[in-house]
């Protein structure tokens, strides 16, 4: 019965005995390693394990564990996972979405939150977004029937982030602004939209596939745009004149070449300083715009909605569409809306995931080292035990009984929360607020004439988009 294992097994007497050691080794290992209360999951295979799984993942989907985890135990969930692909396009992590918790991330994070605050002061946002809107509605009246709306929703996003970072925006889509920035950017999105076999086999980034390389030449072809900006910004800079967000960057750093520490000069090179603007242009554009575009649609499917929301901004926004960030406060019932669509419709649902720096524990299970930690938004928002009619579309749900916007629901995590809170949710919430309410202030949105189109993602690798559709924009005026 044996006689073919005794066939196969080895005459030399050194390799017995590297396979004897072997096998002991594999089961001392399994044997004595440290065990965990793990929560539950597929279960492994004796021995080898989960060998299809190179990491432990787990995956939050209740507000009091994700609470307890981003909140709670917030320096122990802080970490990001080691992603090959990331690794490549932010050379190690010299951003701040993806960069290793730690002294360097925590300068970038800090420089960075002082500069957006520098520039919400006064009406530099206002001004951005009301020249923006004026730009994109100019373009949308163009239009002679049916459109596709989202282009011009990227263009008045893309003209804050360009505006807000380098002092510029585009006048159409044909300018070479909105090609570096947007249309690269739409291209980076459709590439990476399922993932890349070098992130499951690191060895494969010595010899890449062609799509990955396709990637990373896109990356750097937005990269080297941003070193140029910063190129020109230090020839023109001038420390009591900060005009945009990169003068900002370059103060910081030449603040601490005037303290000469080594230390500080080696966490804000000028690498770091292009991948943190990358960040921005990326992340400020992409997830912003995506959630407009599910809020056009909103009002495309909502008429009633989308006329409680006229009601409300024609009292409050001016036909010339000169927004101020301090309207926003008479502008409840179009705020409650835009909450509600994040709600429905979160544009990455389960975030950038996150990693544990050291062994913790969460909702009572143990999470070791190094886990792979996902927030699954969809299931906060659509959770029948912190919300009423988890399926049905009503803004009313975030407001009080005088109308007015209430305290954030505590399972309403769009922006995520603790020490990885998004960076730029100071800018996108009166961003979206304000281009949603000047839009409705012009237009009545509809779909095409005989076209349908439903409120289901069509999700795109990690995110939720509603797909491309056509509107009819019908002046108000």
């Amino acid at each position: 019965m044996f006689e073919w294992l005794l066939q196969l097994w080895p005459q030399s007497v050194v390799t017995q005995t590297l396979v004897v050691g072997g096998v002991v080794g594999v089961i001392a290992h399994n044997l004595f390693k440290k065990r965990y209360n793990l929560p539950p999951g597929p279960k492994g295979w004796p021995i080898l394990g989960n060998i299809l799984g190179t990491r432990i993942a787990v995956v939050l989907s209740r507000i009091d564990v994700v609470t307890e985890a981003l909140v709670t135990r917030q320096a122990d969930f802080a970490g990001r996972t080691d992603i090959c692909f990331v690794n490549v396009i932010t050379e190690g992590g010299k951003d701040i979405a993806n960069a290793s918790y730690g002294p360097t991330w925590k300068l970038h994070r800090k420089i960075a939150s002082k500069a957006l605050r520098h520039y919400l002061r006064g009406d530099n946002l206002s001004r951005k977004v009301s020249q923006s809107l004026k730009t994109s509605t100019k373009l949308m009246r163009k239009e002679p029937g049916a459109f596709d709306p989202f282009p011009y929703l990227s263009l008045a996003i893309s003209n804050v982030m360009t505006g807000m970072l380098f002092n510029k925006t585009s006048k159409d889509t044909d300018s070479e602004i909105y090609k570096t920035y947007v249309v690269n950017l739409d291209n980076f999105m459709k590439e990476t939209a399922d993932g890349f076999l070098e992130d499951v086999i690191p060895l494969l980034h010595l010899c890449p596939t062609a799509r990955f390389r396709r990637v990373i030449g896109i990356a750097g072809r937005m990269g080297e745009a941003v070193r140029i900006e910063v190129a020109a910004h230090r020839e023109t800079f001038q420390k009591d004149e900060i005009r945009d967000f990169t003068d900002a960057l370059i103060l910081a750093q030449k603040e601490a070449e005037e303290e000469n520490d080594p230390t500080l000069m080696s966490q804000i090179t000028n690498t770091h300083m292009v991948h943190t603007i990358t960040d921005l242009v990326v992340a400020g554009t992409d997830t912003t715009r995506n959630t407009l575009h599910w809020s056009l649609l909103t009002m495309a499917l909502h008429p009633d909605i989308q006329k409680k929301v006229q009601a409300e901004v024609d009292s409050v926004i001016d036909p010339d569409l000169n927004v101020h960030v301090s309207d926003r406060d008479r502008l409840p019932y179009t705020e409650a809306v835009l909450h509600e669509v994040m709600r429905m419709r979160t544009v990455v649902p389960a975030g950038i995931p996150h990693s544990t720096l050291c062994d913790t524990t969460v909702g009572g299970y143990d999470v070791p080292k190094g886990t792979m930690v996902f927030i699954n938004h969809d299931a906060l928002h659509f959770d029948p035990e912190q919300w009423e009619d988890v399926n049905t579309f009503k803004p009313e749900r975030f407001l009080d009984s005088e109308g007015k916007m209430g305290p954030k629901p505590e399972s309403w995590l769009p922006f995520s929360a603790g020490r990885r809170v998004c960076l730029g949710e100071t800018v996108a919430k009166p961003e979206l607020h304000l281009f949603l309410a000047g839009i409705l202030r012009v237009f009545t949105i509809s779909l095409a004439p005989g076209t349908q189109h439903d409120f289901e993602p069509r999700s795109t690798g990690a995110q939720n988009t509603p797909g491309r559709y056509q509107i009819v924009a019908k002046s108000r005026s």
